[in-house]
């Protein structure tokens, strides 16, 4: 793995700095296809949203593609772009100079699964707090360390419940439910974060014929679901399957129309993503 720091190679980091004390800052996790990050203007987007709420300067766009371009290792890879408030005094006051730090990882080739195979879900006990900066990627995530401690061996995937007792996301994707023709998603008004393949298909569903709604999705509710689905930068679409439902897998010749139509948008966002 190839680790930038503001530019240079190496992984030093001044340990006053207060994304390391206090998770001061930002993060975002992209695919780099031959370099490219894929749906940057996404990325950027949210990037920026977060850097704006938190009040840090936003670093040179130019900048971070430069990064991205230079840790990309392999012709498909998945990369981490990290902006912090820079160093600061002890104590959470934010320091009258403000240098922001900028840590791009990455060049692991990138590993997908299979098209055709559905990831297994489980179901944490960890919960969701109300995010502070709601839709973005801050870097406090223990809710999400600690329900990622809870997967089983056989998990791939694991289900997070916000403070209401709803399905909110999972420990690192978006969810979807396929019910009555319609395709659900929790809202990240509160809780979660606007993944950048939730926001594509939110924004492509309308093409494919697709009626797409945020909804309150109680566990009950995911469980009856005719298809579940979970979506972020490594994965892009996928269908997933609690552990313990398996017939609740619809396919074939069951599946309905508008099963195939998420499949087939599910393909075309796969295919950039």
């Amino acid at each position: 793995m190839t680790t930038l720091v503001n530019g240079k190679r190496g992984n030093r980091l001044d340990p006053s700095d207060r994304g390391l004390q206090f998770g001061d800052g930002v993060f975002e996790t992209l695919r780099l296809e031959a370099g490219r990050p894929v749906l940057w203007e996404r990325h950027w987007a949210r990037l920026c949203r977060g850097l704006e709420g938190l009040g840090i300067p936003q670093p040179r766009e130019q900048d971070c593609l430069d990064d991205l371009r230079e840790v990309a290792g392999s012709s498909r890879a998945l990369a981490k772009l990290i902006v912090t408030r820079g160093p600061g005094p002890r104590g959470y006051a934010i320091p009258e100079r403000v240098q922001p730090t900028r840590i791009v990882m990455g060049g692991a080739a990138l590993a997908i699964p299979d098209e055709g195979h559905i990831l297994r879900l489980g179901m944490c006990s960890t919960r969701t707090g109300r995010s502070p900066l709601p839709g973005c990627k801050h870097l406090n995530r223990l809710e999400n360390v600690l329900a990622r401690r809870e997967w089983g061996a056989d998990w791939d995937e694991g289900l997070m419940l916000d403070g209401f007792g709803n399905v909110s996301c999972a420990t690192q994707s978006n969810v979807f439910i396929l019910e009555g023709g319609c395709l659900l998603t929790p809202s990240v008004d509160d809780f979660g974060v606007a993944g950048t393949r939730r926001d594509w298909m939110l924004e492509h569903a309308s093409r494919a014929g697709l009626v797409v709604l945020e909804a309150g999705l109680s566990p009950e509710r995911v469980r009856a679901a005719e298809a579940i689905f979970l979506s972020n930068s490594r994965i892009g679409l996928r269908r997933a399957l609690l552990i313990g439902q398996r017939g609740r897998v619809a396919g074939g010749r069951q599946a309905s129309a508008a099963l195939a139509m998420v499949s087939e948008l599910g393909a075309e966002l796969n295919a950039l993503a």
